[in-house]
């Protein structure tokens, strides 16, 4: 599925990551790591590539975020991989949700035919 076919498919919040999990090398894994993360309310979609040893999580990011789906697949046995790439990846996903969430809950800005909060405080002086 291509990135506009996802994006016209999904809601606006929606995101998806490859995530990689040493620990899947059989199709029973995949099975088991389906059912622990759909559980989690907000994941949408879980494709395993158990040959790669990766999943592809899709998810709304105003009800869960990465930090919960990797605590998720650590307590029940499938941690994610240590590498310095991962981490790196982890962290930027992980910021990624922070402000979806934020900019999902954030009121609506000022704009040219509604002003309201322009300018609230800053008085001229003459």
């Amino acid at each position: 599925m291509s990135r506009d076919d996802f994006i016209r498919m999904r809601g606006a919040w929606d995101t998806r990551h490859w995530i990689r999990i040493p620990s899947l090398s059989h199709e029973a894994d995949g099975v088991r790591i389906t059912q622990y993360l759909k559980q989690m309310d907000g994941v949408r979609q879980i494709e395993v590539l158990q040959k790669l040893r990766k999943i592809r999580v899709t998810y709304d990011q105003t009800k869960v975020d990465y930090e919960s789906i990797k605590e998720q697949l650590e307590k029940n046995g499938f941690p994610i991989s240590d590498s310095w790439w991962s981490r790196r990846k982890g962290k930027w996903f992980q910021y990624l949700d922070f402000n979806a969430k934020v900019n999902a809950n954030a009121s609506s800005p000022p704009c040219c035919s509604n002003p309201r909060g322009l300018n609230t405080g800053n008085r001229r002086s003459k």
